[in-house]
């Protein structure tokens, strides 16, 4: 069953819906040849992201609660099989049981297959939901800000202890950047806030909103 854990939890960002409030900040910097460029960490939001962990461990508890159930099955097939050995080959008793132990597994097998495909369906409504949420913050952010385009990078920063961090930073598609240029902070607090007062509107009065300052 760990291969249920494993393949659920898995699966990576897709698509995108939204909440906020107040009219953000607007970015500031000049224009870079016309356009006004925003840079965003769409990992770094998920990982943030209030509600999204929580559904998250919820889903996890849910997995963990499946895996039980699996091994109780597992058990009880296991404690037939050994009853098998009881009996003697050829006789009713053995070709009834051993049937029962044949169906037994058919249908744990299925039953896995079935909770697996759940499991992965559920996760990506999850990361489809929080996705949009952060399409649509970052359209009205970019709408009040005068944004033309945001795009996606990565600002963990880079390890020398850590290959991994080292390749990620040289292949990354931004090699520089000015920190206001990061939206980031700005778009994970009105997630947050929003999730924490859903009934907001964006109409309502604005509230004040701090720097955007470092992240990490």
């Amino acid at each position: 069953m760990a291969a249920l854990a494993t393949s659920v939890l898995s699966i990576g960002l897709i698509a995108a819906y939204g909440v906020a409030q107040g009219p953000p900040a607007r970015t500031s910097g000049p224009a870079v040849g016309g356009l006004n460029i925003a840079l965003l960490d769409v990992s770094y939001i998920f990982k943030n992201h209030n509600r999204f962990k929580a559904m998250m461990d919820d889903m996890k508890a849910d997995v963990e609660r499946a895996e039980a159930g699996i091994k109780t099955d597992q058990e009880t097939i296991q404690n037939l099989a050994e009853k098998l050995n009881a009996y003697r080959k050829g006789t009713p008793d053995y070709k009834n049981l051993s049937e029962e132990i044949t169906r037994r597994r058919g249908e744990l097998s299925v039953k896995v297959q079935l909770q697996k495909e759940e499991f992965l369906q559920s996760e990506a409504k999850i990361y489809c939901n929080v996705y949009q949420e952060i399409q649509q913050e970052v359209n009205y952010h970019a709408a009040a800000s005068g944004i033309n385009m945001v795009l996606r990078f990565n600002g963990d920063p880079v390890d020398a202890t850590k290959p991994e961090t080292v390749i990620r930073g040289i292949n990354g598609p931004v090699v520089w950047y000015a920190k206001e240029r990061d939206i980031t902070p700005i778009i994970l607090e009105r997630l947050n806030r929003a999730n924490l007062n859903p009934g907001t509107n964006r109409m309502g009065t604005p509230p004040s909103r701090p720097g955007v300052g470092v992240r990490r």
